[in-house]
């Protein structure tokens, strides 16, 4: 299952990752959709939330 990891600028969807490692890790890159320079911790409260369909 992959986790949705959101941009903490924009709060939209900046990467995927397959699992949340135990250790704190922050990874750098640029957001797709707001094309900032963004840090983001690889932890739970950075998770989108999973959206109902309909």
């Amino acid at each position: 299952m992959k986790n949705k990891m959101k941009c903490p600028e924009c709060g939209k969807r900046a990467f995927d990752i397959s699992v949340l490692p135990k250790e704190q890790i922050e990874i750098e890159l640029k957001c797709p959709n707001c094309h900032r320079f963004v840090r983001i911790m690889c932890v739970a409260e950075m998770l989108m939330k999973a959206q109902k369909a309909g």
